[in-house]
């Protein structure tokens, strides 16, 4: 039951996670080279984490109809919140 939730909402938990973490970095960190840094890694490892599961979802068999609409629902998930790190991420690396 645990596994269905996680294989639907993880793009979009990563997203909030990513989310936070830079709200953190932006509130307490500041805006120099170090802050700027720690944002491009947690975006490219938020994004290298999304990339494995999409790959292990992609190869998941599918025993009935309802979970391959599940696994579909997942990626668009993935998907969804693999743009929304890019979006929240494209300011920082473009501000100079």
């Amino acid at each position: 039951m645990m596994r269905s939730w996680l294989i639907l909402l993880g793009g979009l938990l990563l997203w909030a996670v990513h989310f936070f973490l830079l709200y953190g970095i932006g509130e307490f960190g500041g805006s120099g080279p170090a802050a700027r840094l720690a944002i491009g890694l947690i975006s490219i490892a938020c994004l290298a984490i999304i990339t494995i599961l999409l790959v292990r979802l992609a190869r998941q068999p599918r025993e009935d109809a309802l979970s391959g609409w599940g696994a579909y629902l997942g990626r668009a998930g993935l998907l969804l919140g693999a743009l929304g790190v890019v979006w929240q991420t494209l300011p920082v690396l473009l501000a100079q």
